[in-house]
């Protein structure tokens, strides 16, 4: 490799100080892990390594040619070893008539070769602290962990907070975020955040979130780092390590009413006081269940207070609907299909009012918190 190749080895321009010298190769080989791109890496401190010894050797070899005789005797002895082993290979290759240049750089780099399998034939020449940079990376990076871990920490108590406590949104815009996905796992995060949880009440749903992000379920606590083990513990004791099949059981539930409507109107007359009766319940069970599916929802991603307003505005005006179009009859008959879509209606009314009244108490209390 010759020093054209070094300098586009390290991407910097001909003529650079030796501080950008350093820069770019501590950039690069950071890019460049040497167990995931053994080639490159070796490229790139090969190239690193001829820049700092031309540096070097130019540092040593031009007080040869420029101090003339009154130099004192230890530094003409020092200058007599060098022309030995540097100056010697210059002179057979000029016999050969190859390029004074070349012919140079070639013999120097075989001589700067030698001097760093040797070290004790080259003492004069100082050599480059390579674990000196490889620990301040490490410092840097140690440092950059720290902040992001504080970071991290101070955004996850705002979320904590009663404001904030109950959007399952904002907890997985946590998670997601791409600056912390190397901390978040971090023992050291995961110990901190397990003493926030202590003292925590979220949703059940969020507690899911945050196990099924550490995959914990089906672990060992006992196999884990201390920070690890910690939040294993708390998320625990707030939630349960045993997946929850809500989802499954609702469906159940939603699925069985339908069929049972279906069997019961099949099987019964409308007409009978059986069948209206049957209708009447089937119905009841069907509106309770969409109204508790539909509150589920909401809940996951809002407050309870807010889930159960749009819950109560969406019963109030599909029983206002049905009650207009009499589409309970079939099913149970005129009378009977009006007095539940009545009976719905007005509950829907209720449940606003009563709502609503929670949220300026919980409103008034904040207040004067």
């Amino acid at each position: 490799m010759d020093k054209a190749q070094a300098y586009a080895v390290l991407r910097i321009e001909p003529g650079c100080t030796q501080e950008e010298i350093k820069e770019a190769y501590a950039a690069l080989s950071r890019q460049y892990h040497p167990e995931e791109y053994p080639e490159e890496f070796q490229q790139i401190h090969d190239a690193y390594r001829m820049l700092r010894r031309r540096e070097q050797r130019q540092h040593t070899i031009h007080p040869v040619t420029v101090a003339g005789t009154k130099e004192t005797d230890s530094q003409s002895a020092d200058i007599n070893a060098l022309e030995e082993t540097e100056l010697q290979p210059v002179e057979v290759n000029v016999t050969e008539e190859a390029d004074p240049e070349t012919s140079s750089g070639v013999s120097a780099e075989q001589e700067l070769e030698e001097q760093t399998e040797n070290p004790e034939q080259s003492e004069a020449v100082p050599q480059y602290d390579f674990d000196e940079v490889i620990e301040e990376e490490q410092r840097e990076e140690e440092q950059k962990q720290i902040y992001f871990i504080q970071k991290a920490l101070i955004e996850m108590e705002m979320l904590l907070k009663p404001q904030y406590c109950n959007k399952v949104k904002l907890f997985q815009e946590y998670f997601r975020k791409a600056e912390y996905q190397e901390i978040l796992k971090q023992p050291v995060y995961m110990g901190m955040f397990a003493e926030l949880l202590e003292n925590s009440r979220l949703k059940p749903v969020i507690y899911d979130h945050i196990i099924d992000y550490y995959r914990f379920r089906g672990l060992n606590p006992e196999d884990m780092y201390e920070g690890a083990a910690k939040l294993y513990r708390v998320l625990d004791e707030k939630r349960g390590m045993k997946k929850k099949k809500t989802g499954t059981l609702q469906t159940v539930i939603l699925v069985g009413a339908v069929a049972g409507v279906r069997a019961g109107t099949r099987s019964v007359s409308s007409d009978s006081g059986a069948g209206k009766l049957f209708g009447f319940l089937a119905v009841l069970v069907i509106v309770i269940a969409l109204m508790f599916l539909l509150y589920r929802q909401l809940y996951k991603n809002h407050s309870g207070l807010f889930a159960q307003a749009i819950t109560a505005v969406l019963l109030t005006v599909s029983q206002f609907i049905v009650l207009m179009g009499d589409f309970y009859a079939p099913l149970m008959g005129t009378d009977a299909g009006t007095g539940l879509a009545v009976i719905l209606f007005l509950l829907g009314g209720v449940w606003i009012i009563g709502v609503g009244i929670a949220a300026v108490v919980k409103k008034l209390l904040f207040l004067k918190k």
